[in-house]
């Protein structure tokens, strides 16, 4: 499976401004691929608290980098993008179906790779209570 041409460099893009950096595009078994990025722990978690990351690490914190990868299957669909704690599809297709339908698709590699960040940057913010909720 060949990923488009400029696809890592679209995606470095759209996650540099998280803390991440492209690390490797490998080939699995089934023809496949995996596009991976890392971050370094501590800045990261410093930048966005209360995510669990750390305490999902227990003893073994800090681990040598942060791993958000995504994974395509040997036709080219992108079928999984996990960032540590974060399953970015799961959460998309719950919380943002429109998203998750460019997350899910490669017709607009460019369109992907921005919908990454778009999806990464909602997941990282907390979620808040609407305070109309309390009141009805």
């Amino acid at each position: 499976m060949q990923l488009p041409e400029n696809y890592p460099d679209a995606l470095t893009d759209e996650l540099a401004p998280y803390g991440f950096e492209f690390a490797s595009v490998s080939a699995d078994d089934e023809g496949g691929a995996m596009v991976l990025f890392v971050a370094e722990p501590e800045s990261f978690v410093r930048s966005n608290p209360g995510l669990g990351i750390e305490e999902s690490y227990g003893t073994g914190w800090p681990p040598a980098h942060l791993r958000l990868q995504l994974l395509f299957d040997r036709f080219g669909d992108p079928f999984h993008i996990d960032f540590e704690t974060i399953d970015l599809m799961s959460w998309a297709a719950a919380a943002a179906p429109e998203l998750h339908a460019r997350l899910s698709s490669m017709a607009d590699p460019e369109d992907q790779a921005i919908a990454v960040g778009e999806a990464l940057e909602a997941a990282l913010q907390p979620e808040r209570a609407d305070p109309d909720e309390y009141l009805e």
